[in-house]
């Protein structure tokens, strides 16, 4: 990948008239040296392995190491041998012994999950094309028999250029535009009378400013930055900044914890203006608020979508370190939220100078072996969470160390973690839970193949403020063949793991 980038970099600086002689003649000299160096490697291996080598195929893989395969619509897959380091990409659809193969689609594409050069290549086709505002859409003549082929039952009054939308159904229009390749929001900045001077001391980071920014201008965003990356400091500062009734709609009552924590500690003053619930819990009382947060919205359930949805709000953020789910409803999620803003898991960790955590998987033979694996592994100075989501096993752990164990029957659940060293959790703990001192993670019990859940588990850490962190994960040898698949999340993102037989 080096040697293309430089190529790149030659050919900008070829055009440029002032003439940059000295660093022009540099990369000259430094492309020979790349290409000099791949054909030894050429032809050592050419050596090795007789004819089966074609040499100049094999110097041209350099130059585009990956496969780009059609994989359904917008969507592809993309195939890349193993030792081609530093390529990360999508999800990671498959795993074989030579080569990684990663899924990519329309919502990676616009969070820039992905190297530019690829990017500049695919272009996803769109399928619809249209805005939506207020309860009318918008389209130019050309694209209106598509339109009608494809959102007819949503809609009446359909024009040459304009339609209206049936009662009750701008959710679904919203949603399978999206899924048509088409980001159909107009945007709708925040308006100067609904902005007040903040009174928090909160210190935004500069691609922390940039998707502030993004949501002055629009009024609606998604925030799909990495965990830890710290996208609840983004919401606070706008919670502050905007003036009247809000609301912050979690998962978990965990998460009203931590919400309600946040609140108090850096703006206590616009408290009385903040209302906390769950998506399970949220009843629609026909109030209106001028800005609605919705915390790891990637978890919405299917049958709730078009309830939160209509929620009277006139601004609205979303936020998401995995904006992608299991049965594909990822266009469900972008159309809650607004226009999206990534953030590159490499990219971050270079941003903020974070390092990898290490990841151990540790295979055993049955239940009881994970049991003395947990004796094995913990350390009573760290500070622990051992990760079981069946209750019944998880109490037995709880009892068998002489350790809390929380999960959704459990009060006070975060005043648990801050008295206990090391402490038996549930899935109630999978999602946005910050633990500064956080040390170690260990999982025993967890939700089959989930991907999300597992990138959701090991971002505990990286919320940590601690050196030295360790994600351990123990499972039976079936376990490992019919779920291991949960851990491409983690390799996907960049993350080494090593596992331990």
């Amino acid at each position: 990948m080096e040697i293309i980038n430089l190529k790149k970099e030659l050919e900008e600086l070829k055009e440029d008239t002032d003439g940059k002689l000295l660093r022009l003649s540099e990369i000259e000299q430094q492309i020979k040296q790349e290409e000099s160096g791949l054909k030894y490697i050429a032809n050592k291996i050419s050596q090795k392995v007789g004819n089966i080598l074609e040499k100049e195929i094999f110097l041209d893989f350099f130059k585009k190491p990956y496969a780009v395969i059609p994989f359904g619509k917008n969507k592809i897959l993309i195939a890349v041998p193993k030792f081609v380091k530093g390529f990360q990409i999508g999800w990671l659809w498959k795993e074989t012994e030579t080569f990684y193969i990663y899924q990519f689609d329309q919502y990676s594409a616009w969070l820039s999950d992905a190297p530019k050069e690829l990017l500049e290549e695919i272009n996803f086709k769109k399928g619809l094309e249209l805005t939506v505002q207020g309860n009318t859409i918008t389209f130019s003549p050309e694209w209106k028999e598509a339109i009608k082929k494809k959102l007819n039952w949503h809609l009446r009054e359909v024009g040459e250029n304009q339609a209206q939308i049936v009662r009750g159904h701008i959710f679904d229009v919203i949603a399978e535009t999206i899924e048509n390749g088409c980001l159909p929001f107009l945007p709708k900045p925040v308006s100067k009378e609904d902005l007040r001077e903040s009174k928090s001391k909160i210190k935004l980071r500069p691609y922390q400013e940039e998707a502030r920014k993004k949501f002055l201008e629009t009024g609606a965003i998604g925030v799909f930055h990495p965990t830890g990356a710290g996208k609840s400091f983004i919401a606070l500062k706008l919670l502050d900044e905007i003036k009247g009734k809000k609301i912050i709609i979690v998962p978990t009552r965990t998460l009203i914890e931590q919400w309600s924590y946040y609140i108090d500690t850096h703006i206590p003053h616009a408290k009385h203006e903040i209302k906390i619930v769950t998506y399970q819990g949220f009843r629609d009382n026909k109030e209106e608020y001028a800005l609605t947060v919705y915390d790891e919205c990637q978890r919405l359930p299917a049958d709730t979508f078009s309830r939160l949805a209509v929620i009277p709000t006139k601004y609205r953020i979303g936020l998401s370190a995995s904006p992608h789910r299991e049965d594909g409803r990822e266009s469900y999620i972008f159309a809650l939220t607004g226009f999206p803003v990534g953030l590159n898991w490499q990219e971050y960790m270079a941003t903020v100078g974070k390092s990898y955590h290490p990841i151990y998987v540790h295979l055993v033979r049955s239940s009881a072996g994970k049991l003395n694996k947990i004796a094995e592994l913990l350390d009573r100075d760290k500070k622990t969470l051992i990760f079981c989501d069946t209750i019944e096993i998880g109490k037995h752990i709880a009892k068998k160390f002489d350790i809390p164990y929380i999960y959704g029957q459990t009060n006070n659940r975060l005043q648990e973690i801050q008295d206990n060293k090391v402490v038996a959790v549930s899935r109630v703990m999978d999602l946005g839970i910050s633990i500064k001192d956080l040390q170690r993670i260990i999982e025993v019990d967890f939700l089959f193949g989930s991907r999300q859940q597992e990138l959701q588990r090991t971002g505990r850490l990286m919320h940590s403020e601690k050196t030295n962190l360790k994600h351990d994960i123990i499972m039976t040898e079936a376990e490992f063949h019919q779920y291991g698949k949960r851990l491409w999340a983690l390799q996907e993102k960049g993350f080494t793991i090593k596992v331990n037989h």
